[in-house]
């Protein structure tokens, strides 16, 4: 019973983080990733996965992805999707992800394969700078410390509905 564990859950939920540690704001899901850790939750930082993201995609556990948004969100601005609901919109362009497939393509991918999508939640976090460089803009720098906490709050609620 997750009760019993006394982490409402979240140890049972997947955080799947994205980005790229030299992109400046791209690294802001890591970052977090790296503080969720600390904080006792699985985390898992993919990268830029692109298609491979359809393999840490397990429909027997929920899961939570990190990202952040590069356009459509101001910047240090915090967003949550449903999964589901990420597969089904339709986003023009080159998406919203600073990757080359993002995590709505892969979703898509994965249903014109017939594989089932796990329960969960896309957790962004706009952004402002995606150049070369380590250093965050000032909005996201502001912003991680909110994002990070409701990245776990995110990942008990999942795993508290398990």
């Amino acid at each position: 019973m997750t009760g019993e564990r006394g982490d409402g859950g979240a140890a049972r939920v997947g955080v799947i983080a994205l980005g790229s540690p030299m992109g400046s704001d791209d690294a802001a899901a890591l970052l977090a990733a790296e503080r969720l850790r600390a904080r006792g939750l699985d985390v898992f930082d993919a990268g830029r996965p692109g298609p491979g993201l359809l393999d840490l995609l397990d429909p027997a556990r929920p899961v939570l992805v990190l990202d952040v948004v590069r356009r459509g969100v101001a910047p240090g601005e915090i967003v949550t999707l449903p999964l589901e609901a990420l597969a089904s919109a339709a986003l023009p362009g080159d998406g919203v992800s600073s990757h080359g497939v993002g995590l709505g393509d892969a979703l898509r991918l994965a249903r014109a394969l017939g594989r089932a999508l796990p329960r969960g939640v896309f957790l962004g976090l706009g952004g402002a700078s995606f150049g070369p460089g380590d250093a965050l803009s000032p909005a996201v720098e502001a912003a991680l410390d909110a994002y990070v906490d409701a990245a776990e709050a995110t990942a008990r609620e999942l795993g508290a509905a398990e």
